[in-house]
């Protein structure tokens, strides 16, 4: 005889996508996350999930003849937690377009089916669905993984991006680079180069600067203020000379860079919806005993160039 615990314990090792499955019954929307999603066919195209017959969405799902499986993206976590959390409005606050059926169709999935109903099957405590596949969309985002009962990154076999997502520096260096590339391809667009940019946030969180002092903040980076660089962004129109030699932002350059500086925050706000509070705090609190570990040396040339990076970050908190 085998037990239920044990066969749950077993079956947990197989790795799976995670999903939600919406249909709309009664003039009323229903979703529910489901990770017993499986292909059956492709000629027909024909896909099945199932579902507890103890469930509370039992008899809407029986009821209909339409269904629509979201497999959801790696950064749709939370939306996962909603759609498996009982007693609320799933849809409350969430983004999705309704199908000529009536099925609810959530946004910027991995993948979305529009089903219809074909079979449904008894298979002990659940009931088996078959769809007929009707409609689809994909797109190349990375899957949400269910493993062992807690959702699991996505990992890869040796070699290549399997060794760089072990690797510490690569795994920081990119998440910083991801975090600020769309704020730099704006600069650039704006005729700003990165040099340009770290040495504008120097003048914005320090005030007027002689060209020897910006210098000094880019030294770590491997970055110069040149002469030439000055003149083109006084041509600009960004920044201003003074008779004592000091550079500083124009009213266009400090709003230029507030601009830029509202953008980083918004991609850094838009990265934190990936994590519960709790995991955000566990995640700066392991970022900053990395860095007090990393601390030994005394020169601190290298945190200086990356601090005016966030000058503003004291104001908006304020």
């Amino acid at each position: 005889m085998i037990e239920a615990k044990s066969l749950r314990d077993a079956l947990g090792n197989f790795a799976t996508g995670v999903t939600i499955v919406t249909t709309s019954h009664d003039g009323r929307n229903v979703g529910l996350t489901a990770n017993s999603f499986n292909s059956v066919s492709l000629d027909p195209p024909l896909v099945l999930w199932s579902l507890a017959k103890k469930s509370s969405n039992i008899e809407a799902f029986t009821s209909v003849d339409a269904f629509a499986v979201h497999i959801l993206g790696a950064d749709q976590e939370a939306l996962s937690n909603r759609f498996a959390t009982p007693g609320i409005d799933k849809f409350e606050g969430v983004e999705f377009e309704t199908s000529a059926g009536g099925v609810p169709l959530l946004q910027d999935c991995a993948a979305r089916f529009e089903c219809r109903t074909a079979y449904r099957y008894d298979g002990g405590d659940h009931i088996i669905f078959v769809g007929e596949v009707l409609d689809l969309e994909q797109s190349e985002k990375e899957p949400l993984l269910f493993h062992r009962g807690k959702y699991a990154r996505k990992t890869f076999p040796g070699g290549g991006d399997g060794q760089n997502r072990r690797d510490l520096n690569y795994l920081i260096a990119r998440a910083y680079f991801m975090l600020t590339d769309d704020v730099r391809l704006e600069a650039s667009g704006l005729g700003l180069s990165q040099v340009d940019h770290y040495a504008l946030s120097v003048l914005m969180q320090g005030g007027p600067a002689t060209v020897e002092e910006v210098n000094s903040m880019l030294d770590a980076s491997g970055w110069q203020w040149r002469e030439d660089d000055i003149q083109r962004l006084v041509a600009e129109g960004y920044i201003e000379l003074s008779e004592d030699a000091s550079i500083a932002l124009t009213k266009a350059g400090r709003e230029t860079m507030i601009g830029l500086f509202a953008k980083a925050k918004a991609m850094e706000a838009g990265a934190q919806k990936a994590f519960s509070a709790g995991e955000l705090d566990q995640l700066r609190s392991l970022l900053s005993l990395l860095l007090d570990t990393l601390d030994h040396h005394g020169d601190n040339r290298s945190t200086q160039h990356l601090e005016v990076m966030n000058a503003l970050q004291t104001d908006q908190d304020d």
